[in-house]
Formats: structure tokens, sequence, C-alpha cells
């Protein structure tokens, strides 16, 4: 009997002898990275295709590994933190983030640097499987190339304030986008960012052909002037790389609404270098700010609420265009609008809808609308099933294109995109 008190003496006095524990530390397996894995698998019906009688027709794709991450993070030290995700698709492997984290420097400051999702706009932070909705927003593929994606660091401030005010300082590569998104288009039309040849995909503007690097080739042929503006070579001067700033804010209306917005702009003064014009260079800035509402109510325990938000993004960039054989200089500039709805009715089922107005290179100052609607069933807090409805609308010269996409999407392990909601 004394030797059974005084073994329950020992253990509840003594934390570090416990099972699952490291005798010194007492903190358990915190040296073991985080890992996690998403899959996004996702099959579609349209109507871009017709018959030999000019009939619209519905077809599909097929089925598209949309997105496989592997995610593996852990805190270095007190002091700091390392995350990396790689993303594979049909077309290979990839590092889609690898980046450090410095959370405690003095003065509310936070340090971030390797390759990520940059800090702007809203929908840009997002993973794709992430969204609320199956397909991205096209306005982010128009103006950026996809989620802006760089290779750098940022320095974030949190003012020491009674409410949430973050500023955030960026020093890229270059302005670079990331996106796996294509829309339906016709088997006859021309190749590029809206279709890609079988088996490729596009970073951005550029084309990737993993298995068959020989229709790159093809491509470039076809599709891109030779002697196009280029990008900064290997040793970069300053003025070669790209800035960003970006302000963001909550504000809590209740106990049941709050407001996250924010203003962003990421510039780069030598984006390109022209080789007909020695010595000219072309500039590249996207610009844009973003307003959501919240509503949460805490009685439902968050397995109720309402979301809903519009995003503005504008584009002004210079580019070399011809005109009855002479080259010249033309700076564009763009904008437009991207918003949201959703509403959890609650922990199963989601519904919503989306709406984006943007203007293309192509067309002139024709406009192109997507809009459309979405269905969730969360099977579980893990995996859910999604259906969508969208419409598109490229241009007044041509029918609107109508398509499905039905998306599952599952994750295993720990998976999370830092602070998004």
């Amino acid at each position: 009997m004394h030797t059974a008190i005084r073994l329950a003496l020992l253990l509840a006095l003594s934390p570090g002898i416990v099972l699952g524990q490291s005798s010194g530390s007492g903190r358990g397996a915190w040296m073991n990275p985080d890992i996690g894995f998403a899959f996004d698998l996702k099959t579609d019906l349209h109507d871009a295709e017709r018959d030999e009688a000019g009939e619209k027709i519905w077809t599909t794709r097929g089925f598209n590994i949309s997105t496989a991450e592997l995610s593996l993070g852990a805190e270095i030290d007190p002091y700091g933190r390392i995350d990396f995700n790689a993303q594979f698709s049909e077309e290979g492997a990839e590092i889609h983030e690898l980046y450090f984290a410095i959370h405690s420097l003095p003065g509310n400051l936070k340090l971030r640097g390797g390759h990520y999702l940059a800090t702007f706009g809203r929908w840009s932070t997002f993973h794709s499987h992430a969204m609320p909705f199956a397909s991205e927003p096209r306005i982010l593929r128009e103006y950026i190339g996809g989620h802006l994606a760089p290779t750098g660091v940022e320095l974030s401030w949190l003012a020491p304030l009674s409410r949430y005010v973050e500023l955030t300082g960026g020093v890229y590569n270059a302005i670079v986008g990331h996106s796996h998104d294509t829309d339906p288009v016709s088997s006859t039309a021309a190749w590029g960012p809206d279709n890609p040849p079988p088996g490729c995909h596009f970073h951005g503007d550029d084309l990737h052909c993993p298995d068959n690097p020989e229709l790159e080739a093809e491509y470039l042929a076809q599709v891109e002037d030779p002697d196009a503006p280029i990008a900064p070579g290997v040793n970069k001067r300053l003025e070669d790389l790209a800035l960003l700033g970006r302000l963001q804010s909550s504000l809590e209306l209740g106990l049941s609404w709050s407001v996250d917005f924010g203003a962003s702009v990421v510039h780069q003064a030598n984006h390109a270098y022209s080789q007909r014009f020695p010595g000219e260079t072309y500039a590249k800035t996207v610009y844009g700010g973003n307003v959501t509402v919240f509503w949460n109510p805490p009685e439902k325990n968050l397995y109720t609420g309402l979301d809903f938000g519009i995003e503005f993004l504008g584009n002004r960039q210079a580019f070399e265009v011809e005109e009855g054989g002479v080259w010249s200089r033309e700076t564009l500039t763009r904008d437009g609008l991207f918003g949201h709805a959703r509403y959890r009715l609650n922990r199963t089922w989601q519904l919503g809808a989306f709406g984006e107005r943007f203007e293309p290179l192509r067309y002139g100052d024709d406009p192109r609308l997507r809009y459309g609607a979405f269905l969730t069933f969360n099977i579980s807090h893990y995996q859910f099933v999604r259906l969508e409805v969208s419409r598109y609308e490229l241009n007044p010269n041509s029918d609107p294109v109508h398509r499905l996409v039905l998306q599952y999407d599952g994750v295993i392990g720990y998976h999370t995109h830092g602070r998004q909601r």
C-alpha cells in the first residue's frame, strides 16, 4: 500500500515521466514536424465544343487531379519556423511553397523569406483547394498570371493598437503568377493560357510540357514573338526587383459581425527589357483593395454563418505592339472586380455564388464576364464534395460557355494555410 502511494505521488509530481513525453522537456513530440496531404479531384461538363453542323454540344475534359499537396512544417526553435508545400499534378511535381518565418522579432515585427504566396489581396493568398468555390478567380490569372507566388522576403509589422492592423512590405525577384486552372474552350481554338496543349500547363504566361518538351518549341513558334521583351537576367539590378506594400485590418461589429479589409500594390520597374529598342524597359504594376463581411453567431458554434465580399484589382503594364509593320510602346491600364457570397447552413451544407468582370488583353475594350453558383456537402471536417455551375462570356462576338464542375477534396494529417477565413 505504501509503495502504491509513493508511486502515485512520484507520477503526480514528475510530469516529465509520462508515456509519450521526454523526461527532460515535458513538451512531448514538439520537434516532430507537422505533416499533411491534401487531394483535390475535379471533373466537368461544358458546351464549348460544336458538332459538324455548328451546334453546341456538351463535352468533358475528363478527370483532373487539380491539387495534390504534401505539407511539412515545424518550429525550428522558439523564434522561427519552416514550412514546405510540394504540389503534384499529372504534369509533374514542383515546390509550391518553401519559406521560413521568424515571428518573434522586436517591435511586433515578423520576417518571412523563401518561395510562397505573397501577402497580396485576399484570394491570391488562398491555395486553390481552400477556396469556397471550385474554380479560381480568372481575374487573378488575367492580371497577375495566377496567384502571386514570387521568391523573396516580407517584413510585417503589427501595430500596437486595440484592433488588428498589420502593414507588410516585400521584395521579390519578380512578379510571378502560379495557376493550374484552365477554362474549357473549343478543340479548334488556338493554343494559349486558356487552352494549353495536351499534357501541358501554364505558369503565368510560360508553358511547361514535362512529358513532351517538343510541344513547348511548337507552341513558341506559333504564338510567341521571338523578339518580344524579355525578363531581367540572372544578375539583377535593384530596379529589376519587385516591391510590395499591403495594409490590412479587421473590425469587430458586435459579437456576430466582423469585417476584414485591405489594400495592396506590387510594382516592378523593369518587368521586361526590350530586344528591339536598346535600353528600353517596361514596368508592371498590380494594385487592389478587398472588403469581406462575416456573420458568425457564437451560439451556432461557427457551423452557421455568412461571408460576402468584393475584391478590386487593377493592372498597369507596358507592351510592344505592332501596327502596320511598325512596332511601338503601349501602356495598358485595366481593372476588374470579383465578388462572392457564401452561406453555411450547418456543419454539412454550404451554398453560394460568385461573379467577376475584367478586361483582357484581347478583344479591345470588351470585358469578360464570369458568374456562377456552388453547393458544398461536407462529408466531415476532412473531406467534401462540391458542385459548381458557371457561365463565361468571353466577348460579344462569341457565344457564352456554360460549365458544371464536380469537385472532391480530402485532407489527411495537419494542413493549414495561416490566417484564412
